[in-house]
């Protein structure tokens, strides 16, 4: 294996087990807050949130193990797109109160990014 071949797998490796993690994360702490509220005002459904945790789950676990990574992805970049735009949308806050919603917009669009990567890598 070349050194390209080992940074890239190590990579893939560190961007699923984020997503992996923090699905797990979710999963356990979901019995707290099932409905959480978005940045709308209005409570997300228990079922979609479940979805966008076994997105988490299913994303990472793709990449970090090499399985259909475009796939998984894919359908991470899918997960940080919704997160952020009911979470995270910077353009609803002003002051003070958007410092922490741009820091994470930023975060997820790295990460985003970084998912781009790996599909690029894949279809090669």
């Amino acid at each position: 294996m070349t050194l390209a071949a080992t940074l890239i797998a190590v990579g893939r490796i560190v961007l699923g087990l984020f997503f992996v993690i923090a699905g797990i994360r979710n999963l356990i702490g979901f019995s707290k807050n099932p409905t959480p509220e978005t940045n709308y005002g209005w409570k997300l459904p228990a079922p979609l949130v479940l979805v966008g945790f076994a997105m988490q789950l299913v994303g990472g676990l793709s990449v970090m193990l090499g399985i259909m990574p475009a796939y998984g992805a894919a359908l991470l970049i899918v997960f940080l797109i919704g997160a952020t735009s009911l979470f995270h949308n910077l353009f609803l806050f002003t002051g003070e109160a958007r410092a922490p919603h741009l820091y994470f917009t930023l975060v997820n669009c790295a990460l985003a990014g970084y998912c781009l990567m790996v599909i690029g890598l894949s279809i090669i």
